[in-house]
Order: structure tokens, then sequence, then C-alpha cells
């Protein structure tokens, strides 16, 4: 439906680069709003490939989360 998931992968791909920065800078971790696994995962690759951060999905089916946390 006019490309939405690619959209949705950009915004969630923005929002992930954003949000780990947001951890650097303050050092404190930041939980995103619970999503679907499928966009979940966009978020969890987005950030693997950066050395000063680590995601985690918490919580239960529907409701889980991720967690963004600084590397140190």
């Amino acid at each position: 439906i006019q490309n939405y998931r690619r959209r949705r992968e950009a915004e969630l791909q923005k929002l992930a680069r954003r949000m780990a920065d947001q951890v650097v800078a303050t050092g404190r971790k930041q939980t995103l709003e619970a999503m679907p696994a499928y966009e979940r995962r966009i978020i969890h690759i987005e950030l693997r490939k950066r050395d000063d951060v680590y995601t985690e999905s918490v919580g239960e089916e529907p409701y889980r989360k991720v967690y963004i946390f600084p590397a140190n």
C-alpha cells in the first residue's frame, strides 16, 4: 500500500539512530513504544552496527518494547 512498509522501515531506522544518539549523550537507557516483532527486528538490526549501544526486547507479547542501553 504505497510503499508503507518501506517508509515505516526508514522511519524506524531513523528513530533508532536518534534514540541511540540520545543514549550516548545522556548515558541513560531509552525505552521505545511497544511494537510488533518485525518492527523490533528493524531496530535491533539498525543498532547492531554500533559499538556504543546495545538493545534488548523486554516484556510479553503484544507489549514487548525495545530498550536501548549505553555499552559502557
